[in-house]
């Protein structure tokens, strides 16, 4: 496929694609992003993703580079660009502007930058569970905006890596917020369990589906905190994201955990399978 790339209107193929220097993304991290996967050329659930890019910029007080629309069509066009019909990773960021460095927000008259890239989106194997380990949450006090500062997360990331898992289960203290790129649920005596959305949690797209299935479903659901020796309990320890959709996990630092009630795991995750064939057409 021919991966695209987008910056301040101009595209074309990623490798072709440039950055001014002084863009305040590179010196101060400063903006945000989001990220949604495709299939034959249809973005899933685009509202929702751009909900919450437009409201991260809300709380960073960044002035968008466009509308809702017309993001929405820049997207679509970076898509079908790419000339696939396969799935595609679309990912897409903001930043304060391209001005001299300085820390305080630059006037009013520079406007803000949109870069977007599109690119090979590999479909997760469901048949192998997670391996996962726990980490103390050491993320600042926005971890509900999806700010382009992932530093914490990247090290997380890196120690799962180490230890030959695929997520790290963050806690401040006893309670489990998230994961390092993931959000994480469990089921327990038939009963969806999800940790509260406050400024430590980043209000992920994937959880509020699956949250809406298990609803529409008659499955309770109970938004509440969450310790770590309940994940260690649970009947299933679930780690959803727009990349991973919804996975199980099987071990928590070494310790087998879950599959306990695959029942109404794979129920759940049938029904949001279901809706991705409906949007875009792909059946996992």
């Amino acid at each position: 496929m021919q991966e695209i790339g987008f910056y301040n209107g101009r595209i074309g193929p990623l490798n072709e694609m440039e950055i001014p220097m002084q863009d305040r993304a590179l010196f101060f991290g400063d903006g945000v992003y989001d990220f949604a996967i495709a299939y034959n050329k249809k973005i899933f659930t685009p509202e929702d993703h751009i909900d919450r890019f437009y409201n991260s910029m809300r709380l960073l007080e960044i002035e968008p580079y466009c509308d809702r629309e017309t993001l929405k069509k820049y997207l679509q066009e970076c898509v079908d660009m790419a000339d696939t019909d396969d799935g595609v990773a679309v990912y897409w960021q903001t930043s304060r502007g391209n001005c001299r460095r300085n820390h305080v927000f630059p006037d009013a008259s520079v406007p803000s930058t949109l870069l977007i890239t599109v690119t090979a989106f590999k479909t997760p194997d469901f048949t192998k569970p997670l391996k996962l380990i726990t980490m103390e949450d050491t993320r600042f006090f926005h971890c509900n905006i999806k700010t382009l500062n992932l530093i914490p997360n990247v090290m997380a990331a890196e120690r799962a890596k180490e230890a030959g898992c695929t997520e790290a289960v963050l806690h401040r203290g006893d309670s489990v917020t998230e994961c390092a790129h993931s959000a994480v649920l469990l089921l327990k005596n038939g009963t969806l369990i999800a940790p509260p959305l406050d400024e430590l949690i980043l209000p992920s797209v994937t959880r509020k589906h699956i949250i809406e299935i298990c609803e529409d479903m008659d499955i309770p659901v109970d938004i509440r905190r969450i310790s770590l020796e309940e994940v260690f309990d649970a009947d299933e320890v679930i780690v959803v994201s727009t990349s991973k959709l919804m996975c199980e996990a099987d071990t928590v630092d070494g310790r087998p955990v879950g599959m306990k009630d695959r029942e109404l795991f794979e129920k759940i995750r049938q029904t949001y399978f279901d809706r991705l064939y409906k949007e875009t057409g792909y059946r996992i």
